[in-house]
């Protein structure tokens, strides 16, 4: 019993969910303390806190803690939504014909300043920046566009023809453990960055708030300055994760497409033609529950290869799905039956 719940505890407080939610939890809520504090009188703060018996400091510290632990766990839920807003997918109609019209000319003007640049290292920014023109519309971030690029890759018509989107998913249930370590690294490093630079914004925002409540101009305005310029570092600090990120989505592509294939039970055509119209049948296929009729045919060809599946790419470990499904049948079968 205590074995499991540590294995609970150390796995909730794994090093991604400490460095990346709840270290910048922490630092908010010290800063927003620090400026409550100095608001009341740090004299009358400290005055109070030494009036309490050391029961009611436990009890307050304890509650501190778990409090924190729960925001950092409310935080992770968000941690879509707070990338999406900081990508540029923004529903309000007024921010989108405001603010992000500026940015998208602005990121118009950005690409049009990399096109101009025909060395290797210009061709090598745009690449990472932006995804083909023709292929998706412009974002009105930095953050965005990079990773908008890594997703147009795989479904560029002159490359794969694979929809990133719905592929992944499937993809990186396959790729081998050290692949996938390094997107799993690469991404957390970017969401982190993230929270840090959200967290940042809302500090700045507080202390604007404590500034109109009375807290003196020395205090406040160093705090929302200070808290904008860490969300633009963070921020910037974010966008290079993300190539990052994008590039390591793009070589997984490259190389394990064709063991996804083998996986769903199709051989990888010789040619480069046939394997892009597989793959749009194969899409068709399985979002849509159906075919165009150009792609009928594809999907009803004999299969000329074997269409047993691999092993995991790790070679000789049993797939990580089957691992799984080992693990909790044998859990469930070491429970034994359950109790009324």
């Amino acid at each position: 019993m205590f074995g499991t719940f540590f294995d609970k505890v150390t796995g909730l407080f794994d090093r991604r969910f400490v460095l990346g939610l709840l270290l910048p939890t922490f630092a908010f809520f010290a800063g927003v303390g620090a400026l409550v504090a100095t608001d009341l009188g740090w004299a009358k703060t400290i005055s109070r806190w030494q009036h309490l018996d050391t029961s009611q400091q436990v009890t307050l510290a304890i509650a501190t803690a778990a409090g924190l632990v729960f925001v950092a766990t409310v935080l992770g839920t968000q941690v879509v939504a707070i990338t999406r807003v900081f990508e540029g997918y923004w529903r309000w109609g007024l921010a989108d014909k405001t603010t992000g019209a500026v940015g998208r000319r602005w990121q118009r003007h950005r690409l049009t300043r990399l096109a101009k640049d025909t060395s290797d290292m210009g061709y090598l920014r745009e690449y990472l920046a932006f995804a083909p023109a023709e292929l998706d519309a412009m974002l009105p971030t930095r953050l965005g566009n990079t990773l908008r690029a890594a997703e147009s890759y795989p479904g560029d018509s002159e490359r794969w023809g694979l929809d990133a989107v719905f592929w992944w998913p499937r993809l990186y249930l396959i790729i081998p453990d050290s692949a996938r370590e390094q997107v799993d690294e690469a991404r957390a490093s970017m969401d982190q960055m993230l929270v840090l630079s959200a967290l940042s914004v809302v500090f700045a925002a507080v202390a604007v708030g404590f500034g109109i409540a009375g807290l003196p101009l020395a205090v406040w305005a160093p705090c929302a300055a200070g808290g904008l310029a860490l969300s633009w570092l963070t921020y910037r600090a974010a966008v290079a994760s993300a190539a990052v990120f994008g590039d390591l989505v793009r070589s997984c592509f490259d190389l394990f497409r064709g063991d996804l294939l083998a996986h769903l039970g199709w051989p990888l055509p010789e040619k480069l033609p046939d394997e892009r119209a597989l793959w749009s049948a194969l899409g068709q296929q399985l979002y849509r529950r159906g075919t165009s009729s150009q792609y009928q045919e594809l999907i009803n060809a004999p299969r000329t290869q074997s269409s047993s599946a691999p092993q995991d790419s790790d070679h000789g470990k049993p797939g990580r799905l089957r691992q799984f499904l080992k693990g909790a049948l044998g859990a469930k079968a070491s429970a034994g039956p359950p109790r009324n």
